[in-house]
């Protein structure tokens, strides 16, 4: 657990983010949960923003939480039938029925498998210390998102997938990289900028914590291979021009001598 703390520190020296990495550890019993949830209902998204910015543990079970596809997406729930007709969509992202049922078919969703657990925990990476996550959810501008691309494929040169559907995106890569055992990008939704806290220059990164390491020392080898990784330093081999009031004349070199 200590290793993982520096590997935090590391991420954050390299990338330096604006908040803290969070980890997502789910529980198929809700006994088992670490701590009790709050007694009032809170979004995935807000447990998420509260460990990234105040580094805070918390739980959440589906009957004290108030968003019904970001439940699907993680497993707390069956998906409802209005999310799997697209039903829930129409009038509010599509025009029709049909577009409504592939929207809601790109949102990565456990639930579409039935209930699998009956608990998150959340919580800031670096904290984690009885129990190993199994999700690393990152929020970063594009610039830092881009490294942590080029990380992931360094090794492989295998693309990684994006969530371009924006709906549920948070709950839906964390839904993802658990069921896919793989890393994904995110574009925000409107529930976790409005509920989350989530800035509008922000992206939010999602990979199996098993990967975590892995990506820190890739991240180390492009530094080490690349220099910087960020930011990305502009390139100033160049000669400017500037208006003739202000540009060095000969006679202003002869001034003096």
């Amino acid at each position: 657990m200590a290793e993982t703390a520096l590997f935090v520190q590391r991420l954050m020296e390299l990338l330096r983010l604006d908040t803290q990495p969070v980890g997502v550890k789910m529980y198929r019993r809700k006994e088992e949960l670490p701590r009790r949830p709050y007694n009032w209902k809170v979004n995935i998204c807000q447990l998420v923003c509260q460990a990234r910015y105040q580094g805070k543990f918390a739980s959440g079970t589906p009957d004290l939480m108030i968003c019904a596809i970001g439940a699907a997406c993680t497993g707390l729930i069956k998906t409802p039938a209005r999310f799997t007709t697209g039903q829930a969509a129409v009038g509010r992202y599509v025009a029709d029925l049909e577009a409504g049922r592939k929207f809601m078919a790109n949102t990565y969703k456990l639930g579409d498998k039935g209930r699998l657990y009956e608990g998150i925990y959340v919580g800031p990476l670096a904290g984690f210390k009885e129990v190993d996550p199994e999700v690393v959810v990152i929020y970063g501008n594009p610039a830092q998102i881009m490294r942590l691309i080029h990380a992931t494929l360094f090794e492989t040169g295998e693309a990684v997938k994006a969530d371009t559907v924006a709906e549920a995106a948070l709950c839906s890569c964390i839904g993802y990289a658990l069921g896919e055992q793989k890393p994904v990008i995110g574009f925000p939704c409107a529930g976790d900028r409005t509920f989350g806290g989530t800035q509008k220059d922000e992206l939010l990164f999602a990979l199996p914590f098993s990967f975590f390491e892995t990506l820190i020392e890739n991240l180390e080898s492009l530094q080490m291979a690349a220099g910087q990784v960020y930011p990305v330093g502009p390139f100033m081999n160049w000669t400017p021009s500037m208006v003739p009031a202000y540009t060095l004349k000969p006679e202003d070199l002869e001034e003096g001598k």
